[in-house]
């Protein structure tokens, strides 16, 4: 019976990877795109707002009983349904919704302040 184990021989590292200059000059040519900025949260707000407002007028013209707001704390857009009385007939979200993702906020803000 032969023994196939060889014994532990020190071996030298591998030479690290090089890039052809093919390659070098490709990587060279195309740059990563830069890092999108995440838009800022207060014109954000601001923009809904103003569509919110532009769409009540446009509703308002048409006679229709919709309305839309912006919830401030879930930051969420409201559509409200109101019959001819002025009623709330329909409101998407509906109040259970925006209790819930206003109560998520504040949990939100609350972990963030313990991790400060």
């Amino acid at each position: 019976m032969s023994n196939d184990i060889q014994p532990n021989v020190a071996r030298a590292p591998a030479a690290p990877a090089v890039l052809p200059a093919a390659r070098a000059a490709e990587v060279q040519a195309h740059p990563r795109p830069p890092v999108e900025n995440k838009p800022d949260p207060q014109e954000v707000r601001r923009k809904l707002q103003e569509a919110s407002e532009h769409l009540n007028k446009q509703m308002t013209q048409n006679k229709r009983d919709l309305s839309f707001s912006v919830d401030e704390v879930a930051n969420k857009v409201v559509l409200t349904v109101k019959n001819n009385k002025g009623e709330v007939v329909r409101q998407i979200p509906d109040e259970a919704a925006l209790r819930v993702a206003q109560n998520l906020e504040n949990v939100k803000g609350l972990m963030q302040d313990d991790k400060s």
